[in-house]
């Protein structure tokens, strides 16, 4: 089940994506995740100057769930929760 982390509040996106299968943490929580959500592309999103996320962003504004979906999934090789990556 792939990780991810969601803004606070960004509550419907945060259902939606549990609705689909994805496990969601909050971005303080944010270690071993596949993407990050963010409401926007603030700096400092998890409140510290040191930490470095090796993952996707993507940014909700202005996009519905469905949308950020879609960015995820693509930016997670089209992969669904619980998928197996691909072998090499």
């Amino acid at each position: 089940m792939a990780r991810i982390a969601v803004d606070e509040g960004l509550t419907n996106v945060r259902e939606f994506l549990r609705r689909e299968g994805f496990e969601v943490v909050l971005p303080e929580n944010a270690t071993d995740v596949a993407a990050v959500v963010v409401s926007g592309m603030q700096e400092n999103m998890l409140g510290r100057e040191d930490v470095m996320i090796d993952a996707p962003v993507v940014d909700a504004r202005g996009k519905t769930p469905a949308e950020i979906l879609g960015a995820l999934r693509d930016a997670l090789g089209n992969r669904r929760p619980g998928d197996q990556p691909p072998a090499i």
